[in-house]
């Protein structure tokens, strides 16, 4: 479970006041407030309020700090590196890709110059 969260970033990134954030939530902008300054810690029917209303995927991306105990953040980082494993396949196959289209560029110049010379 989250302990401390980087509340103040999600908020600002959403162009958010802290009034209008609690507002939204239906909490008490203190309560904002006290979460945003790491006096209070989240509670977990806030953390699921959070991330339904403002549509956060995954928001151990805002975490300061966890429960060690939990392991969900080893399951989040584990997710990572198979996200970014992913990437690493995908960047292989687009400079593949760009390396082939290289070759068939040359081959149509070498084609267009043949055509070119024959009609001479």
């Amino acid at each position: 479970m989250i302990k401390k969260l980087d509340l103040k970033r999600i908020r600002k990134e959403r162009g958010l006041t802290q009034t209008q954030l609690a507002k939204r939530l239906d909490y008490p902008q203190s309560y904002v407030s006290y979460i945003e300054s790491g006096k209070s810690s989240p509670s977990k029917e806030f953390q699921e309020t959070l991330q339904k209303e403002l549509k956060i995927k995954d928001l151990y991306l805002y975490a300061l700090e966890t429960d060690d105990n939990d392991g969900a953040m080893k399951t989040f980082l584990a997710r990572i590196d198979e996200q970014q494993n992913t990437i690493n396949r995908l960047l292989d196959m687009l400079d593949r890709r760009d390396e082939r289209i290289k070759e068939l560029e040359q081959e149509v110049n070498l084609l267009h110059s043949v055509i070119l010379k024959s009609g001479k």
